[in-house]
């Protein structure tokens, strides 16, 4: 790939950052989009994204989804979510819940665990890695890129320890995708974490 190549590549990579990534949570956090549409436009970006994604004509495995490094993804991965679980849970035994979501019912979880969370890792980490494999760009800049764009759609919660939480869970998942590039092991950690967080009221 020449030098006019990537940087044409890179050049589309700002525009999908700004239009699909930026954007939406920047209307959601003014309130020009209602709050509660939240979830309507992580579906609906999704589905741009997918756009975009049969146009680069990506493969199943370049986009994460694979049985590929599957084991050893999930063995690396299952310590740092147990020890976030049972961090959540000493905290919330020793102080309480930070947030109440006492109103999120069963649906909700369902919904995140079947939905959101696989949607956002495709989002956040196999979409994003592999546009920025095309723009060659190198794998620090892919983590660091992917966990503060993760960290910025929370911005929307307008609570600064959630942005941080989600930085960095958004690291160690990147760091753990990019070794392995599986999306599975990503999904299953962040359905994880994301339940148990929820359920706590800690984000």
């Amino acid at each position: 790939m020449g030098i006019l190549q990537i940087n044409q590549e890179r050049q589309k990579l700002i525009l999908i950052i700004s239009l699909g990534y930026i954007l939406p949570v920047l209307l959601l956090h003014f309130k020009i989009i209602p709050f509660s549409w939240r979830f309507y436009i992580l579906i609906l970006a999704a589905i741009a994204i997918l756009a975009i994604t049969r146009l680069y004509k990506f493969s199943l495995i370049e986009l994460g989804f694979t049985r590929q490094h599957l084991g050893i993804s999930f063995k690396v991965i299952a310590l740092p979510t147990l020890a976030s679980v049972l961090l959540m849970l000493i905290n919330y035994m020793m102080q309480g819940a930070r947030i109440d979501n006492s109103t999120y019912k069963l649906g909700f979880y369902l919904f995140f665990v079947t939905v959101s969370s696989p949607l956002q890792e495709f989002l956040y980490r196999g979409f994003l890695f592999a546009v920025f494999s095309r723009a060659k760009l190198a794998p620090w800049l892919m983590i660091l890129l992917s966990s503060l764009l993760y960290s910025f759609v929370h911005l929307i919660y307008q609570d600064v320890p959630t942005l941080l939480f989600t930085f960095i869970i958004g690291v160690l998942w990147g760091m753990n995708y990019a070794s392995y590039r599986n999306l599975y092991s990503i999904i299953f950690s962040h359905s994880v974490l994301g339940v148990v967080a929820i359920l706590v009221g800690q984000v």
